[in-house]
């Protein structure tokens, strides 16, 4: 298998597929950031840039992680639905080089801001807030029931060992007392076959253009599954933030509040009191697993007292058994 990681190397690859010369007709840049791969920005005159990514099977953490590199595959496959789905919301995808685990797609505008970026400094743009959420739910309606999409992504392999293992085992071995409720968790998760989950939909996922539009990324661990996964870990980032900054706590709050709305009013795949229930159930593990878990969040790192408000928050959800928004919110402003 050939390593990206050397510009020669991949420069020889990228000509041998006919997407560069070996002249000067493109610049590579190397990105930073993520723990799950190499990426890499390629510019082309004339041509529309690339973004190639290649998957590591230890993955670029202080702990040992594991994950199978065909999950490159899987983000090509879903990547192309999303875009099929809400082609003005999803880069283009080009190919997947299975023996070599990389994948080629449509590279996001110049201009384009995480809209992490955004929302770190301050700037809630509530525009996007609604095409992201909206995304979001119609591709959770349109592929509930598909037996095509299930078929193709029904191994749960990448999204186990990408999350279920580093964010809920891992992290309850820290707190024995709420096993049974981790081991429920992980059955309702892993056993659950209702729709297509992205299985990474945060803010660090989805770009902002110059005329806020927006772009989804970063398929590779998507599988068909329980859409409470996604809806939960898009919400913990928001309740993250608000701790971060607890100056504009209400602002992000009410953000969340706006879109959990949308999605609860517009989804169709199941009854709307079980996915309430279900998404709470898995967001006190995932919020608890970015604090303690095997890949804690960066902005609260080294801030003890703001790291055990975020502790204190999921212990009042499994002491009082939060299984509404409504009530969730409350605590959140309350705390």
């Amino acid at each position: 298998m050939i390593d990206i990681k050397d510009i020669n190397v991949l420069e020889k690859y990228l000509a041998e597929k006919g997407l560069i010369s070996n002249g000067s007709d493109h610049t590579i840049t190397y990105c930073k950031g993520g723990v799950s791969g190499t990426v890499v920005y390629v510019d082309r005159v004339g041509k529309t840039p690339m973004i190639i990514k290649q998957a590591l099977a230890q993955l670029k953490t202080k702990e040992t992680w594991l994950c199978d590199p065909n999950r490159m595959g899987i983000e090509y496959d879903s990547n192309r639905i999303y875009h099929e789905l809400m082609p003005e919301n999803a880069p283009e995808v080009y190919f997947y080089d299975e023996e070599n685990y990389i994948y080629g797609r449509e590279a996001v505008p110049d201009d384009c801001q995480m809209w992490k970026a955004d929302l770190m400094s301050g700037l809630l743009d509530f525009q996007v807030a609604e095409k992201s959420i909206r995304t979001l739910v119609t591709v959770h309606n349109r592929c509930a029931g598909d037996e095509a999409v299930r078929e193709r992504f029904g191994d749960k392999e990448v999204f186990y060992n990408l999350r279920i293992n580093p964010y809920i085992e891992f992290t309850v071995n820290k707190y024995p007392e709420w096993n049974e409720d981790a081991r429920k968790v992980i059955s309702l998760l892993m056993d659950s076959g209702i729709s297509l989950v992205h299985g990474d939909y945060s803010p660090k996922n989805i770009m902002v253009t110059k005329g806020r539009g927006i772009s989804v990324l970063d398929y590779e661990v998507a599988h068909y599954g329980h859409p409470a996964f996604d809806l939960a870990f898009f919400s913990n980032h928001f309740i993250l933030k608000s701790i971060r900054f607890p100056e504009i706590r209400d602002a992000y709050l009410s953000m969340l509040e706006y879109m959990v709305g949308i999605y609860m009013r517009e989804m169709t795949f199941m009854d709307r009191s079980e996915m309430e229930n279900a998404t709470l159930s898995v967001l006190r593990f995932l919020l608890i697993a970015r604090i303690d878990g095997k890949s804690p969040v960066e902005y609260l790192v080294g801030d003890d007292e703001k790291q055990q408000k975020a502790r204190n928050i999921v212990k009042i959800m499994f002491a009082e058994n939060i299984s509404d928004w409504k009530s969730l919110f409350s605590v959140l402003r309350a705390n």
